[in-house]
This record gives C-alpha cells, structure tokens and sequence, in this order.
C-alpha cells in the first residue's frame, strides 16, 4: 500500500513565531516569505528578502515589513506595509491604510484602497470629512440582542476602582457643549478605543478601563478625561496597537494643550 508524503514545512534559522496576548501571529523570517493560507496576524516581517501572498489567501495584519517586495496575488489588508516595492497581481485586492514604498505596481483588474504616507496624512484627510466620517457606523455595530442574565459582580480588590469612586463622589465636572464636537485627535481616539474593546481581548479590569476612557470621550467629559487618562490607561495590561495608538493621541493633545 502506497502512502503518498505529506507537504513538508521547513522553519529556516533565526525565524521568530511568537503569539501575543490578543492570540495574533507574528513571523519574522530572513529570507522569503510565501502564505498559502488565509489568517491574521500582528507583525509580518522578511529582514532580506521578499513577502508573496499567494491566490486564494486571505490576510490581514497589522504590520508587514520586507527589504525587497511584497507581492500579493490574493487578499492583503493592513494597517501598514514597509517594502522596497509593492506588486498587485491582476485580480489582487489591498487595503493598506499607510505605506512606504519605493514603486507600486498595481495590475489592470487588481484594487488598491487606501495607501496613505504617514498618519498625519491620514488624519489631515479625515478632518476634512469629519463630519462625513462621524456619521459611518462602525464595522462591529449590530442590532443588540438580549443579554443573558448574569450573577452579581462580587467585590473588587482593595484599591480597584478607587479613581472611579473618586470621580464619581466628586462635583460633576464641565462637559463640551451639547453641540459642540470633539477635537479630532480625541475624536480618533475615541474610535481606536471602542474598536479594541469590541475586540474582546482583555481581562475584566483593562476592558472597564478603556470602556471608561471611550465612555468619557463618548460624552466629551474633557475635564475627568484630563484627570484621569494617565491612570485608567496605566491600567490596561498590555495594551493592543489601538489601544497604545490612542494614549499617543489622547496625551499628545494635553500636552499641547498645556495639561
């Protein structure tokens, strides 16, 4: 009985796999890089040579970085490519927010969205069309179903929630104007913190954290949002991308502001 051999996977030297806290996959290899099979992913990387995504898979990560090319015969989405070159077979789809190239190849039936240079040039776009962008529903926005019922919370651990109890007992503090919009950089924020809570990623305490944080940019309560963004950042363990990307926007902001 002939049994006929199994495809062989070979791991060169110096590869790096590792999983992160939100169960994303990040590869960074030497040499080339070929994907056959469709996944998610944090960081994909080739230190000295080229990324092919083959047809038929579907990708989306993060971060893909490679010294030669990026090839993408099927479906590429990514927050940001860094390669010498970026090829788009015909019938190939991207959507890359950010990316730094040299050359871009697109081929006569592939579709490129996206390809901004730097997140000032995304955000300097976006403002243009605040209002617009405001008023698009986000991706996990559904209909919302009844809840299963659940036990009481049981008491928290000494000293959790201690800021909370603090805001809460203090004078309510001024709130932007009903009308009034949020500045865009906490705009922004705002949408990167309600994307990652919707992830569902984090543990109880870090998820109340950044609820709160989307909460009081929600309600534009700038003035606890000024108080309090250092400690309820500080206690989401290990923040995701959105999540670290946020607290850039929402510091950087009262730090120009003089806070």
């Amino acid at each position: 009985m002939r049994v006929e051999s199994a495809p062989t996977m070979i791991i060169p030297r110096s590869t790096d796999i590792q999983v992160d806290a939100h169960g994303q996959l990040s590869i960074r290899t030497p040499g080339n890089l070929v994907i056959q099979n469709s996944g998610h992913y944090n960081v994909i990387e080739s230190a000295q040579g080229s990324i092919r995504i083959e047809s038929g898979a579907q990708v989306e990560a993060v971060t893909v970085r490679c010294a030669d090319t990026c090839f993408v015969e099927g479906s590429l989405t990514a927050w940001k490519v860094t390669a010498r070159a970026i090829h788009l077979e015909d019938q190939a789809r991207a959507h890359i927010v950010l990316q730094e190239t040299e050359r871009l190849e697109v081929g006569r039936d592939a579709r490129l969205v996206g390809n901004f240079g730097s997140e000032k040039e995304l955000f300097l776009l976006f403002s243009r069309f605040a209002q617009q962008f405001r008023t698009l529903p986000f991706y996990f926005d559904r209909p919302a179903a009844a809840e299963p019922p659940r036990l009481a919370p049981g008491p928290p651990p000494y000293g959790a929630g201690m800021a909370d109890r603090e805001a809460d007992a203090a004078p309510a503090a001024p709130r932007a104007a009903a009308g009034e919009e949020l500045p865009e950089p906490l705009f922004f924020a705002q949408v990167l913190l309600e994307r990652e809570t919707a992830r569902g990623a984090y543990g109880p305490n870090s998820r109340r954290a950044a609820e709160r944080l989307a909460r009081l940019l929600k309600e534009r309560d700038l003035e606890t949002l000024r108080s309090m963004h250092r400690t309820l950042f500080s206690r989401i363990l290990e923040p995701g991308a959105d999540t670290r990307r946020a607290q850039r926007l929402v510091d950087e902001y009262y730090a120009e502001s003089g806070a």
